[in-house]
């Protein structure tokens, strides 16, 4: 029987899913992640249309691959005050008969953050018994960033700066969540306390589509405590938006390290500060290609080193998580 899977049921899976558990699907997005780089074609065009009477916005995102196949779809109707919405469809390569159907605004932001994740999991062992997190938003996004990150860090106690355009985020949930976090809510024309936020941070999540910048260079040049903090972007997706400044791109391109990308081309034509910077492809690396000798660590004049990593999304992330997913609830 095919399964449909309800963003409630999403939500609560994950909430209360182990750290076993959510490395095994970062694993499954690292192997998607890894055959795309080997052949981008598994992804081919999406189509984007508008229904006949002008009202609804449709976008499918197929994945057609000998492990990970299915659509995505989504629809935006700016009437209905819901956002966008839609369905990750999970069928089998070798018949594409359907597997089952999961919603896709609690699985998007899952996978988002896991994504964003891959590349912090190899560097946990840098950190010490405390780590600060800065996460700049205070939607879905930035929710399952910081649940994922936690669980990931283990028993590690975090403090949580939460970086708030209007109204600070309501944390009395992932109070509940997370009983070793420490929550600080920062407003974000509080430039000053910004500053000392980044300077001092470990990991720092940006998930606002924002068009100037707030994560800034100068700012991660403030202080050299931590010695190492890990940078993942993944609100800006249009070439006018940028959640970081040039200066820390060109930094980054100076010291020839390169930045983590989920997709070279798709980054290159979505993502701001990569686009005013004119970063070369060359100067990406790509999740799906990420290996020991991968040259990714910036060093800022103090001494302080950085990874960076930017994050646009691709359908077959949706695919991997929603696969393991349905398997896993159907066992």
């Amino acid at each position: 029987m095919n399964r449909v899977i309800a963003d409630s049921q999403v939500k609560n899976y994950f909430l209360k899913a182990s750290r076993t558990a959510l490395l095994e699907y970062i694993g499954g997005l690292c192997q998607a992640l890894q055959r795309y780089t080997l052949n981008p074609d598994i992804i081919p065009p999406r189509i984007v249309q508008t229904t006949p009477d002008g009202t609804t916005l449709h976008m499918f995102m197929p994945v057609i691959d000998d492990v990970f196949s299915g659509v995505k779809t989504l629809g935006y109707n700016a009437s209905s005050g819901e956002g966008f919405t839609g369905v990750v469809n999970v069928t089998d390569s070798h018949s594409g008969s359907l597997v089952g159907v999961v919603m896709a605004k609690q699985l998007t932001a899952v996978r988002t953050a896991m994504t964003s994740c891959i590349g912090l999991v190899d560097q946990i062992k840098r950190f010490g018994s405390h780590v600060e997190i800065t996460a700049f938003g205070t939607g879905l996004q930035v929710f399952w960033h910081v649940v994922l990150a936690y669980r990931l860090l283990e028993a590690r106690s975090v403090t949580i700066n939460v970086v708030y355009r209007s109204a600070p985020m309501d944390v009395a949930s992932l109070q509940s969540l997370l009983p070793n976090a420490n929550f600080v809510q920062v407003q974000l024309d509080d430039k000053n306390a910004i500053s000392e936020a980044v300077s001092h941070s470990d990991v720092i999540f940006g998930c606002v589509p924002s068009q100037q910048p707030a994560l800034l260079l100068r700012d991660l040049e403030k202080s050299n405590r931590p010695s190492f903090t890990y940078v993942s972007l993944i609100g800006s997706y249009k070439p006018h938006m940028h959640e970081c400044d040039g200066a820390l791109i060109e930094r980054f391109q100076a010291q020839h390290a390169k930045i983590i990308v989920d997709s070279k081309e798709h980054t290159l034509l979505e993502a701001g500060e990569l686009i005013d910077a004119q970063v070369a492809p060359s100067e990406l690396v790509e999740v799906g290609e990420l290996g020991a000798d991968s040259k990714i660590t910036m060093k800022c004049e103090n001494g302080k080193q950085v990874n960076l990593c930017k994050i646009v999304g691709l359908s077959i992330m949706d695919i991997s998580v929603a696969k393991i997913l349905l398997a896993n609830l159907s066992a």
